[in-house]
């Protein structure tokens, strides 16, 4: 089976994969597209508040020291192919031909890019659908009382995390006295677990996937309400047993 894996992230979950070795992968396409507009930005704002941006801002420093010192896609001896865009035509000309491509830490991929692998892509996302579709993992549980986090592989569609699901899992969310330390302690093995599923996924070659249940929604960026309610639970927490 051709693999190709699709990341915009260099020193995160696909590296992860990689160094595990397990999978044959044929190429890493890298997406090197600049972030957000200023004016999807704005318009995100509006949506969920002005407080989302030091929020969103803190969090992915957290979950960027959460993934720990991860190597660069390049050290880990796969070819990687810089691209402008996933959606455009140099990642779709690298997907041709191709049986199937893995999503990791990605956004939105193009209907044009995500259908042009014979088998489709697949992604790995960390929450359980059709609750908790989008993100960030681990927070939206944590400000929702549950003690575990999951994670779903699913087929992409046209929507947010809304394919058919091929597989699932959740592990422990490993609560510590803050939202660094917990999530530290949390997200490699919610990644891990997820990768361990998504192997023994492609060896077993069954990629059709059941369509998801109605309901839920696509979470985003807490405000700043929701950021200090988390963290104010956590400091509460008694480790005791």
């Amino acid at each position: 089976m051709k693999i190709v894996v699709l990341t915009r992230n260099p020193r995160g979950i696909a590296s992860r994969l990689l160094a595990r070795r397990a999978l044959e992968v044929e190429l890493v396409v890298l997406d090197e597209s600049p972030g957000p507009s200023a004016r999807r930005k704005l318009r995100k704002l509006r949506r969920v508040g002005w407080t989302a941006a030091p929020v969103g801002l803190a969090l992915r420093r957290a979950y960027a020291r959460a993934q720990g010192p991860l190597p660069h896609v390049e050290e880990l001896g796969v070819p990687v192919l810089h691209v402008p865009t996933l959606n455009g035509d140099a990642a779709r000309a690298a997907l041709t031909g191709v049986d199937v491509a893995l999503s990791l830490d990605n956004k939105l991929l193009s209907e044009a890019t995500f259908s042009t692998p014979e088998l489709g892509t697949l992604n790995v996302h960390h929450g359980a659908v059709p609750g908790y579709r989008g993100g960030p993992p681990a927070f939206w549980e944590l400000a929702d009382g549950r003690t575990t986090v999951g994670f779903t592989i699913h087929r992409i569609d046209a929507g947010i995390d809304t394919g058919p699901v091929l597989a699932r899992g959740e592990v422990e969310i490993e609560r510590r006295r803050t939202l660094g330390a917990t999530l530290a302690a949390t997200i490699p093995r919610l990644h891990d677990a997820s990768l361990d599923a998504l192997e023994r996924l492609l060896a077993s070659g069954r990629l059709e996937g059941e369509p998801q249940s109605g309901g839920g929604r696509a979470r985003t960026t807490p405000t700043l309400a929701d950021y200090l309610r988390v963290r104010r639970a956590l400091r509460n927490y008694d480790q005791r047993p």
